[in-house]
């Protein structure tokens, strides 16, 4: 698929696989340049990414209309622009990241309720972090990774050349990650609840949602997707935060990032403990939503397929 076409195709995965080779090229070539050919090649990348707003027939402007709607955002171009900004804040990072300009990365990282996290921490069954896809989440967990043991559970690509270039990134986190996508259940399992044990915060990025189960089935099994409400509309959200937080008998901390381009700021929610599985993920899902309304601009996943549905709905049903 090329980028024109997926351009006009409502998926947000297929469109990053269509620009990425190019954008990675990119990436990497301006990461290794001067600041002054940066600030000219960030910039222009900027002036590109506002391109499809304004291309007729691209969904990317109706999604960002609907959200504004929904978020009581006045200019939908005013927020995309903003979004644009952030995404670019976030590449610049990352390529500071993949070549391993870690130092400035971790000097970056502000915890505002840091004394929640160690108490929540000292209870020794570690804990269960969980996030949206955010501009600096990779970056905060490196950052967070020279402060805390800690685990992320990533899950690069299908595609094999792209899911290369994002464990380019993984691999200068500093801390154990784990393939979810290329492990089967048995080992992810291991994994998650020995970091458990051993105290660590295991992070996953939890807004990769789906269609939701049944009213009848509010629990899929064979999919592990919970039926809850997000944005006023019924999602399938992943089950695992609960299940492994109840197996394991750790706490579920709900985390946003919100980044500049001098801090990485943590914002926590407060804890919340695993029981039944629908009323836990309803939980975690509305602190996850409130914090995204909170901080839209740092939404990364917002042009998801899904998620796109919802918001107009949402949208639709707000006028």
């Amino acid at each position: 698929m090329g980028m024109t076409e997926a351009l006009l195709k409502p998926s947000f995965r297929k469109f990053k696989d269509a620009v990425w080779t190019p954008l990675d090229a990119g990436l990497r070539k301006l990461g290794g340049s001067p600041k002054s050919v940066q600030s000219v090649g960030f910039g222009a990348l900027r002036g590109l990414f506002m391109i499809p707003y304004y291309l007729p027939g691209v969904p990317l402007r109706r999604t960002t209309t609907n959200f504004a709607a929904v978020i009581g955002e006045p200019s939908p171009r005013a927020f995309y622009r903003a979004f644009v900004r952030q995404v670019v804040l976030g590449f610049k990072g990352m390529e500071d990241l993949r070549s391993g300009r870690t130092e400035t990365i971790d000097a970056m990282l502000r915890i505002p309720d840091q004394a929640r996290l160690e108490s929540v921490l000292a209870g020794g069954a570690g804990c269960l972090m969980v996030m949206p896809h955010c501009h600096g989440s990779v970056l905060a967990v490196r950052a967070m990774a020279a402060r805390y043991p800690t685990l992320m559970l990533v899950s690069p690509t299908v595609k094999d050349k792209r899911a290369e270039a994002q464990l380019s990134y993984y691999k200068q986190l500093g801390c154990d990650f784990l393939d979810v996508r290329r492990s089967n259940e048995a080992t992810v399992a291991r994994a998650i609840l020995k970091a458990m044990r051993q105290g660590k915060i295991v992070v996953g990025i939890v807004d990769r949602i789906q269609k939701a189960p049944k009213p009848g089935n509010a629990y899929n099994k064979s999919r592990d997707m919970v039926r809850v409400t997000a944005f006023g509309q019924p999602v399938g959200a992943p089950g695992w935060p609960a299940r492994f937080g109840a197996k394991g008998k750790s706490p579920i901390l709900p985390v946003m990032v919100e980044q500049t381009s001098d801090a990485l700021t943590l914002h926590l929610g407060m804890a919340i403990e695993a029981g039944d599985i629908v009323e836990t993920t309803q939980a975690w899902m509305q602190v996850i939503e409130d914090f995204i309304r909170s901080f839209p601009r740092d939404w990364l996943f917002v042009y998801d397929k899904y998620w796109a549905g919802v918001l107009a709905q949402s949208a639709a049903e707000s006028t």
